[in-house]
């Protein structure tokens, strides 16, 4: 069996084909690792900015509280109170972008802040960015890999039967699983081998995050499985009764339907059945609760003299006030539209079954931590964070008191939500699609007649 593979190998080398499907996937591989690294160093430095800005604010309060402050300032004190709130870094955005590119990762929280204006760059992403993503070694593994073992694999056994020594090289080889297993091997490594390098080299050169060895073992496993399913419909394809050009376009349009046509179908179909509410609709909700807020204690209340201890408790419930009453007009809105997306995401999850290709880019954004779903945690988790920061400065604000260092103290801090777990789903169904048309292939194989 080894003599058949190292005869497989030597053609190969000498195969113009196989060549460019090298140089192809070495290039794919090094500018994906070029703009995973890139991405990441971005992602660090922001995380950083982020991190430095709230230790500056934290100081800025410690230096509040080290001086004497006069009574009014006391008052206005928790209005200058800022926490930072930033997603951890995900363990392997460098191999898979996922939302990462588009979605803020870090924001402040205070007492004017509202869950509809923490992420000024939040968006759901068209269906064209969504299928495609961005080109990172995991838009490789999903859209240049199976192509190039088409072009490697969709005559492996045809291209014998109509030259006419499909006989000869069955008998050479004793059968058709060795003839199949020596001629596959070879060409699954040329093409996989980058791929998993590349990866080795993210996993050694990036920084030391939590989860991160775990998430490329996940990453890894999901991109073998993948290209395993391609492979075995390969195999099938050279069971038919054609010949080599139908096979490999035939191949060709199922790559094409897969990879490209599907995924942006399926976030389309999603995003039609459940379209989010207008941000408009949203923006004119806060600013119309504003003004009738406003209005209300405007009338409700005399206005109190600036200046002592008695206008600055006015002023601060008086904001205390209409923040709460425009918090209250968007939270429905709000809550509809993660309400929308979240069925999307469901929506997505149940056609994707449709398209192996979206399964396995859907697999190692979760694998990667850059998925949807992770990203609609974080907005969640800082959503509420901002509700439970602003609880106690509320009821201070309410009660009439200044904030002391221990009040100051006892402010919760923002606490990241807990990892989504292993796409073990996808997995499953990977290897599970992989290994019946694998199995059927083989079935096939070994009925073959070739007269």
């Amino acid at each position: 069996m080894l003599d058949l593979i190292a005869i497989e190998t030597r053609q190969l080398r000498r195969d113009i084909v196989a060549v460019i499907a090298l140089v192809v996937i070495f290039l794919a591989a090094c500018l994906a690792v070029a703009n995973g690294r890139a991405l990441l160093t971005a992602q660090q430095a922001g995380r950083e900015a982020a991190a430095a800005e709230t230790a500056k604010a934290e100081a800025a309060i410690a230096e509040k509280f080290a001086e004497p402050m006069e009574p009014t300032d006391a008052i206005y004190l928790p209005f200058r109170i800022n926490m930072g709130i930033a997603a951890p870094l995900p363990p392997l955005l460098d191999a898979s972008a996922g939302r990462a590119g588009f979605d803020s990762y870090a924001t402040t929280a205070n007492l004017r802040a509202r869950a509809a204006t923490l992420f000024k760059r939040t968006q759901l992403g068209t269906p064209e960015l969504l299928a495609r993503g961005s080109f990172d070694l995991g838009f490789v593994a999903i859209i240049i890999a199976p192509l190039l073992l088409i072009g490697l694999g969709h005559g492996v056994f045809v291209a014998d039967r109509d030259s006419g020594t499909a006989r000869l090289v069955l008998a050479q080889a004793g059968g058709p699983g060795r003839l199949l297993l020596a001629r596959s091997l070879p060409r699954l490594v040329l093409v996989i081998a980058p791929l998993l390098l590349a990866l080795g080299w993210l996993l050694m050169a990036g920084p030391s995050v939590p989860g991160r060895a775990t998430s490329a073992l996940s990453w890894g496993l999901v991109v073998l499985l993948y290209l395993a399913l391609w492979w075995a419909i390969i195999l099938f394809a050279n069971t038919l009764r054609i010949t080599a050009e139908p096979a490999a376009l035939a191949l060709v349009s199922a790559w094409a339907l897969v990879t490209l046509v599907l995924p942006a179908l399926i976030t389309a179909i999603a995003q039609i059945a459940y379209p989010p509410p207008s941000r408009f609709e949203q923006i004119a909700a806060a600013r119309a609760a504003e003004i009738a807020a406003t209005s209300a204690w405007d009338n409700d209340h005399k206005k109190p003299p600036a200046g002592d201890v008695a206008g600055a408790i006015a002023d601060l419930r008086r904001s205390v006030a209409i923040g709460t009453s425009v918090e209250a007009a968007v939270t429905p809105i709000n809550q509809a539209f993660d309400d929308r997306l979240e069925r999307q995401q469901t929506a997505v999850a149940t056609l994707s079954l449709l398209s192996p290709a979206r399964i396995a880019a859907d697999a190692l954004a979760i694998s990667a931590g850059t998925d949807s779903a992770s990203a609609l945690a974080f907005r969640r988790s800082a959503a509420a964070y901002v509700q439970a920061l602003k609880a106690p400065m509320i009821q201070l604000a309410k009660d009439g008191t200044a904030i002391t260092t221990a009040a100051y103290a006892a402010l919760p801090r923002y606490s990241p939500p807990p990892p989504q777990p292993a796409p073990f789903a996808a997995i499953i169904y990977l290897a599970a699609a992989s290994s019946a048309i694998g199995l059927l292939a083989a079935r096939r194989f070994s009925g073959i007649r070739l007269d």
